[in-house]
């Protein structure tokens, strides 16, 4: 006697089989809404006052320059290799004029100005046309609308000039 013809003589296996096929199947999808394994959104990222000799985790949402104890601080990206011994890859701030826009369009959206449009495409433009970017230890911030000479700061690679093992590094 096959499989079919015991769950065509015996309809509470088949209930029961079936009720435990979507029990399964309904803890499996609960499980990935609520979080088992899903993307974690970051709240933090590492920032450097001293040129990414060191860094700190700080609030994602901080519009770099920022005061720090002092100095200015700027958001820093952070990168591992095979070795797992975290290296800064490179530093990103914002322009005076960006900074300040940038700002003023967040404050004026958590106040619920409704006179306020949602960032478009000129906040995107903004985004890129107001940032810099530079190495540690270079002299010269490089506008990330220079793609070419930004692309070469921000292209990142392992110290043995390797990528295969390259990883970023990003605050618990």
């Amino acid at each position: 006697m096959g499989i079919r013809e015991t769950l065509n003589q015996n309809p509470r296996i088949t209930t029961a089989v079936t009720g435990g096929v979507v029990l399964i199947a309904l803890i499996f999808i609960i499980y990935q809404l609520v979080g088992g394994s899903g993307v974690k959104i970051p709240t933090k990222a590492y920032y450097t006052d001293d040129d990414g000799a060191t860094w700190f985790a700080d609030d994602i949402q901080k519009v770099p320059p920022f005061d720090h104890n002092g100095k200015q601080a700027v958001r820093v990206y952070l990168f591992k290799c095979a070795d797992g011994k975290p290296f800064v890859a490179y530093l990103e701030r914002f322009t005076p004029e960006a900074k300040q826009k940038v700002e003023q369009v967040r404050e004026q959206m958590k106040n619920g100005d409704k006179n306020t449009p949602p960032p478009g495409p000129q906040y995107e433009e903004l985004m890129m046309t107001g940032v810099e970017v530079k190495k540690p230890g270079d002299k010269q911030w490089v506008r990330q609308m220079d793609s070419q000479r930004a692309s070469t700061i921000t292209s990142v690679t392992c110290p043995d000039g390797k990528t295969d093992t390259l990883e970023p590094v990003m605050p618990d």
